[in-house]
């Protein structure tokens, strides 16, 4: 950062020609910030466009919306998608696991986080530009934050949400187990088990919910149920899912019991929770040093020695 502050500085020795490049750059970030509303909102003003929004109902009208914004990204994926295809395929499994499953999630992610890269930027020129007694080199500097964040902050917010929706799935998962297991030793089969399960916890875990219903209608379209069920192990990406995706593919594959093997596994899953419980509270302990070391410790000795000092502070007054 320091050398391009510095750069900058060299490059431009009077406070006229840091003005002029403060106002090339403004003008570069308006003209890029028109060009790509044109490229995204080039027909909002087209009166056949206008007509047909009149004919249809709103719901076809937001797929319709949906559909064209896709396909103007996806005549512009050379300017914001990346060429790797192993950084494509991992945008696309996050993106999974923080629940957009949709066919152009990966378009809108990437074109969203241009968007922030132009338009903080560029919020940061105006602003600066309003406050003339701010310097040069602070401005600069505030611009590489802006783009820093606007580069960075998609994929921060991308990991947040999968931390969440994954954690939602992990306390949601023990419950749905058991009803699982109480669906199949009732008689009911692995599918009806889970359109079961799926309506059941529909409004307590809907996450839990809508990623079992997808399953269902996947079997449903005559997609395998091992493919299906991997699929689910795709979109979320969690543990204990993929463990009882594993368990019903090897009973299945052997032909043993289902109910049997459920139950199995909701018993393994229960010790391990109670272990993770245990090493959690085992580690309370060490967690509690340095509260009790900064924060009560010095509290403490203040209240235990003031009268003592006070008191000293007393007899050698006297």
């Amino acid at each position: 950062m320091d050398f391009l502050i510095q750069l900058f500085t060299g490059l431009i020795h009077d406070q006229q020609g840091k003005e002029w490049v403060l106002i090339v750059t403004v003008f570069v970030a308006i003209f890029i910030l028109a060009f790509a509303l044109m490229l995204l909102l080039g027909d909002i003003f087209d009166p056949v466009r206008t007509r047909f929004k009149n004919e249809i109902n709103i719901d076809t009208m937001s797929l319709l919306e949906s559909d064209l914004l896709a396909e103007k990204l996806t005549k512009h994926t050379n300017v914001f998608l990346p060429t790797s295809k192993a950084l494509l395929q991992k945008a696309t499994t996050r993106l999974h696991y923080a629940g957009f499953h949709g066919r152009n999630s990966v378009l809108h992610y990437y074109a969203l986080r241009m968007l922030l890269i132009i338009l903080l930027p560029f919020a940061v020129l105006i602003t600066m530009a309003l406050i003339p007694a701010i310097k040069g080199e602070v401005i600069w500097l505030l611009v590489f934050v802006a783009f820093a964040l606007g580069y960075m902050g998609p994929s921060f917010t991308l990991d947040k949400l999968i931390s969440n929706r994954q954690k939602t799935l992990r306390r949601a998962f023990p419950d749905a187990l058991d009803l699982l297991v109480i669906c199949s030793e009732a008689g009911l089969s692995l599918d009806a088990a889970l359109q079961k399960v799926a309506s059941e916890i529909n409004l307590s875990q809907p996450v839990l919910a809508d990623e079992l219903n997808i399953v269902i209608a996947e079997k449903r379209a005559g997609v395998e149920r091992n493919k299906a069920m991997q699929r689910l192990v795709e979109r979320t990406g969690v543990e204990d899912i993929r463990g009882l995706v594993s368990t019903l593919s090897q009973s299945m594959r052997f032909g043993t019991s289902i109910a049997e093997a459920l139950k199995i596994y909701s018993e393994e899953l229960r010790d391990k929770r109670t272990q993770t419980a245990e090493a959690v509270a085992a580690k309370i302990g060490t967690k509690l040093i340095f509260p009790l070391t900064f924060c009560l410790l010095p509290a403490f000795l203040m209240v235990a020695m003031a009268p003592a000092v006070l008191l000293f502070q007393n007899i050698g007054s006297m």
